[in-house]
């Protein structure tokens, strides 16, 4: 069975919130010549991920939050079609009398006060107005068992919030949230179209309407405007001679004076003015909620500049991993030596410019692996960085590596230079020099440099390690 690019991600979370608790082992990490096959970081970490499912045997517990969820929106479901049912049954005021305007407010009413919220928190970006109310029950309820369930396994309660997390936050839960909101109008507006033809079908209903405060225009008017579309569809709507005869108390006889024709124009009205005007409206923005959320799943990502991954990342692809970069040079790469791991090569395009940020003296520039041609050379002062920066912008250089000692701590210095670097630049790499006999790259650091990376726009990916002599 094939499985999305969301679902992997997914998975992979609910691990990284179950090991905030503990740890686990995981049997793949020992096999470095298995791993080393999956060149990507995520590709390693979706590995790792299907070992430790099977090994632990996780299956139930990661997909437990998707079966609560299931079961909340099945709940949810009958509620508001049961809501649409009674809303019926409240609008027919007696056995044998329907009251047009108030029946088309129970349900077509707030339902439109809805999508006027909900479009104006899209627009907005307001999230409390893109949710719902009872969309947010079907959040709120799974998290509330799982704080009850608290005493138990603190490995399933963590897998159950980074399913409610990643399913009900950010692009994805806003839209999640939007299509679950249209699905429950959905069921509340045809649960209420079906009672209604029911009702119809097997009893003899007269049609009326009144008001005190508004003026009998008023209902006239509104009746012409929403009949206009209904007559395109096909559907019989009253004439102004028959919505102002049904007014309450126009007839002295009463409104059991109403033709036959009389009350199938009222009916078709009613039955046009939820198709047209409540359910056709609701199933567009539902498909267009649906796309969007398919759209914004597949552009989930999993955030690697995060303390967790930086450290998955230094065991599953250490520093002497990266060490091998292969571009259009024809003298051989330098390799770090770490027998215990076949290292990975990082393949940079052909017109990939390098560019190297105070090295200091213990670091020749360039290595061996860059050529001369693509060399721009090394940023020492300020007149350095003004001529390297006019070159860049006087030549088109869409890839640019920045080389730096990995034995300096990452500043603000030289993030600002590494910044005005790659400004200009489609595709940066970030490349950290070390000799074979320096010492390891300490966590701290490490996760340093990450962060850099990350406000330089650098993809996590793109920050490799490179052995010089």
């Amino acid at each position: 069975m094939t499985i999305s690019n969301f679902d992997k991600r997914l998975l992979i979370e609910q691990i990284r919130y179950m090991e905030t608790q503990q740890t686990l082992a995981c049997d793949a990490e020992e096999e470095a010549p298995d791993l080393s096959m999956y060149h990507d970081f995520e590709d390693r970490l979706w590995k790792r991920t299907q070992c430790l499912v099977e090994q632990h045997d996780l299956s139930a517990v990661l997909g437990r939050a998707a079966r609560l969820s299931r079961y909340v929106k099945t709940v949810a479901f009958i509620l508001a079609a049961s809501l649409g049912a009674l809303g019926i049954v409240y609008a027919v005021t007696d056995s044998h009398t329907i009251n047009i305007y108030w029946l088309l407010l129970v349900l077509l009413g707030f339902n439109f006060i809805s999508m006027i919220l909900w479009l104006t928190g899209i627009s907005l970006n307001m999230e409390a107005l893109t949710s719902g109310m009872l969309a947010r029950l079907t959040s709120w309820l799974p998290a509330h068992l799982e704080n009850k369930n608290s005493t138990g396994n603190a490995g399933s309660t963590q897998a159950d919030r980074a399913w409610l997390a990643c399913n009900f936050s950010g692009a994805v839960g806003k839209w999640q949230f939007s299509k679950i909101t249209h699905q429950l109008w959905l069921f509340y507006l045809i649960t209420g179209l079906v009672f209604l033809v029911l009702l119809l079908m097997v009893r003899q209903y007269d049609f009326v309407w009144g008001t005190t405060l508004l003026s009998d225009t008023a209902f006239l008017k509104l009746t012409d405007i929403l009949s206009t579309p209904l007559e395109v569809l096909g559907f019989a709507t009253p004439s102004a001679e028959q919505v102002q005869d049904t007014r309450i108390g126009v007839l002295q006889t009463g409104v059991s004076a109403l033709t036959v024709e009389h009350r199938n124009h009222w009916a078709q009205f009613l039955l046009g003015a939820l198709l047209c005007f409540g359910i056709a409206p609701r199933i567009m923005l539902w498909g267009w909620s649906a796309l969007m959320c398919a759209n914004a799943r597949r552009a989930f990502v999993l955030d690697f500049y995060l303390p967790y991954y930086i450290r998955l990342r230094q065991r599953l692809m250490p520093l002497a991993s990266h060490g091998q970069i292969v571009d259009a040079d024809t003298s051989s790469p330098a390799l770090s030596e770490t027998p215990a791991i076949k290292p990975v090569a990082h393949t940079l395009p052909t017109e990939t410019q390098w560019v190297a940020v105070e090295l200091g003296n213990n670091i020749s520039w360039p290595p061996e692996s860059v050529s001369s041609a693509n060399d721009l050379g090394e940023v020492i002062d300020r007149e350095s960085l003004t001529r390297i920066l006019r070159h860049l912008q006087s030549n088109e250089c869409p890839v640019i590596a920045v080389a730096v000692s990995s034995a300096r701590f990452p500043d603000r210095g030289v993030q600002r230079t590494i910044a005005s670097l790659t400004s200009s630049c489609t595709q940066a790499w970030l490349v950290l020099l070390h000799k074979h006999e320096d010492q390891p790259v300490s966590d701290k650091r490490m996760a340093a440099w990450y962060r850099l990376a990350e406000a330089c726009d650098v993809p996590a990916d793109h920050l490799i390690s490179l052995s010089v002599t």
